[in-house]
């Protein structure tokens, strides 16, 4: 095999994505730090949430790779900053319907999450992606608005011949962020 032919192989076998690439990742164009947590079923029908995954303006990063959920929810929380008039106020990712138990004060890590646990607050969570397949990996974004997300999915579905499809859909979405 030629080098070139060696390489065009090995630069579809690297973007080709697959059962391990999968994951949960979260980037952030908004330009204050935030916080992300996450809410996710179990076969049994229990919730679990998880959080604070911290983000910086550019920074991407994988919740958890070894996660694969069929249903996962997020919030996101700003720290606070000053608006343009001068007040201290923070942002806020999340749709009302599905509240979800975290921990303001430090990371958590709750199961029966549905469920007010311990000192726990149950807030609201945007739902991020339902239905998931197993190798499916999602992106979200926090834009720099303040209000707007991204999400991107990526199906693991092959072709006949073995080859990866394309990603399956992007779209985005108000989450009641308050810039």
């Amino acid at each position: 095999m030629s080098k070139l032919a060696a390489f065009v192989v090995a630069a579809i076998c690297l973007g080709a994505p697959t059962g391990a690439q999968a994951g949960i990742e979260f980037c952030s164009n908004f330009p204050y730090k935030l916080f992300v947590a996450i809410a996710y079923s179990q076969d049994d029908q229990f919730w679990i949430s998880r959080g604070w995954l911290e983000l910086d303006n550019g920074d991407c990063s994988e919740f958890d790779a070894s996660l694969q959920p069929a249903t996962i929810y997020y919030r996101g929380e700003s720290v606070s900053y000053r608006n343009a008039q001068g007040a201290s106020i923070s942002t806020v990712w999340s749709n009302p319907g599905h509240k979800f138990a975290i921990w303001e004060k430090d990371n958590f890590n709750y199961w029966n999450a549905s469920e007010k646990v311990l000192n726990a607050t149950l807030v609201d969570f945007s739902l991020a992606a339902e239905r998931l397949e197993p190798g499916a990996s999602i992106t979200v974004t926090f834009e720099a608005d303040g209000v707007h997300t991204t999400t991107t999915l990526t199906h693991p579905k092959l072709d006949p011949q073995g080859g990866a499809s394309p990603p399956a859909n992007s779209n985005s979405q108000s989450t009641g962020g308050q810039p």
